[in-house]
C-alpha cells in the first residue's frame, strides 16, 4: 500500500473494514452497539440469568438463541449479537441491521437498562 495511489489505497482500506464489519459473533468484529456490565453473580448464576434473558428474547421477539461455552450467541430479525458471560461481568455485542441503526441509541439504552433490572 506504501507508495501506491491514494485512490486505490482508500478502495483497500474500505474493502477491508467492510468485510471485517460483516463477519458478526466473533470478537473482531466491530459491534453496533458493545456493553460491558459488571455483576456480583458468579459465572453460574450469570449464565442463568442471561440464560432467562436468552428466554425472554426468544418468546417476546422470536430470536433464535445458542450457547457456545459462556458466550450465548442470537439471531433475530434486525439484529444478531453475542452476551459472553464472566465471573463478575457480561460483554454485550450487537450488530443491527440498516432499518435499526437509526435506533441505535434507543436499542441500547434499553438494552443497558435491561441488564441494570436482571443481573
Amino acid at each position: 500500500m506504501l507508495g501506491e495511489e491514494p485512490e486505490r489505497t482508500d478502495r483497500l482500506v474500505h474493502r477491508t473494514l467492510a468485510q471485517s464489519c460483516f463477519v458478526s459473533n466473533t470478537p473482531s468484529a466491530v459491534a453496533d452497539i458493545d456493553i460491558t456490565h459488571s455483576h456480583s453473580l458468579g459465572l453460574d448464576d450469570g449464565r442463568t440469568a442471561v440464560g432467562r434473558v436468552a428466554q425472554k428474547l426468544e418468546d417476546k421477539l422470536g430470536v433464535d438463541a445458542r450457547w457456545n461455552d459462556n458466550t450465548l450467541q442470537f439471531d433475530g430479525q434486525g439484529a444478531d449479537g453475542h452476551i459472553e458471560v464472566e465471573a463478575d461481568a457480561v460483554h454485550v455485542a450487537i450488530n443491527l441491521s440498516a432499518f435499526l441503526m437509526p435506533m441505535r441509541s434507543r436499542v441500547k439504552s434499553e438494552a443497558e437498562d435491561y441488564l441494570d433490572r436482571h443481573l
